[in-house]
């Protein structure tokens, strides 16, 4: 069975490679830093059966963006404040022998579950965001409903509206 942990010492990070030297040097040198510091959260994908070994991992942060950065149409009814609180989906990674699997899309799904739980329970933000490497990685987060920013079409939004829409329908599957 997979699960979905935060990052901890006992996981072997060293092996872990996705063909992309930022994200493997990240997961190796980096994620366990920001996390002790607060600056980011770094949760992995394994099989519940051999937990050391990192299939996958994805980062979330949370950051202040320009209320003009939020697309006019999701920006109604939003405080005049020129800052807005935001969540920041900003690393996604699956290793090279698992990818093809769905892997992805797990970790995606964990992820804008993880950002609802916390708008409903603990604190709201005015969306989730993510920056797309690439048109085929930016496909990928269409599929989750993410918007495309129209300053920057590699940079995507999720709205708060569609972030509780999902959790609402997660929780109505169970």
């Amino acid at each position: 069975m997979l699960i979905i942990l935060p990052l901890d010492i006992q996981q072997n990070r060293t092996a872990f490679d996705c063909n992309v030297r930022v994200l493997n040097d990240f997961l190796h040198k980096t994620a366990r830093q920001h996390r002790e510091k607060g600056l980011s959260n770094t949760f992995v994908l394994l099989d519940e059966a051999n937990q050391c070994e990192i299939l996958g991992f994805f980062t979330l942060s949370f950051l202040e963006i320009e209320a003009e950065t939020v697309p006019r149409e999701h920006f109604r009814n939003m405080p005049t404040s020129k800052r807005l609180p935001a969540a920041k989906l900003a690393r996604v990674a699956v290793d090279k022998h698992h990818q093809g699997k769905g892997y992805g899309d797990l970790l995606v799904a964990d992820a804008v579950k993880r950002v609802a739980t916390t708008c409903r329970e603990s604190g709201g933000v005015v969306g989730f965001f993510v920056d797309a490497k690439d048109e085929s990685v930016k496909r990928f987060y269409l599929r989750f409903g993410f918007i495309p920013l129209q300053d920057a079409p590699l940079s995507l939004f999720l709205p708060l509206k569609s972030l509780l829409l999902a959790m609402d329908q997660a929780l109505a599957t169970r």
